[in-house]
């Protein structure tokens, strides 16, 4: 990841973290959440619910919830990033 963070034009998605694991890890999310920002910075990560795959060993509120938790030691800015700012900019909306 550190090779593609390296890219300006790369941007990261948080999104099926329970894929591997069948669970949610909340553990799990906040620390690649923590490493993908650490990497990209917040303006280049953004959030993907995955569902309805996540829906096999999760609710949406959980997951949500979860995501949640993990970027606000990050800071308002940077969760205003990852489940706002950074989408409406590289998809276009």
């Amino acid at each position: 990841m550190a090779e593609l963070a390296r890219r300006p034009n790369v941007v990261a998605k948080l999104s099926g973290l329970g894929t591997f694991l069948r669970r949610l890890d909340r553990d799990h999310v906040a620390r690649i959440t923590a490493e993908t920002v650490k990497l990209f910075g917040p303006e280049r990560c953004l959030f993907g619910s995955n569902f309805p795959i996540e829906k096999l060993w999760t609710d949406y509120a959980a997951l949500i919830a979860a995501h949640r938790d993990a970027a606000r030691p990050l800071g308002d800015g940077a969760m205003r990033a990852i489940f706002n700012d950074t989408a409406r900019r590289v998809y276009r909306l």
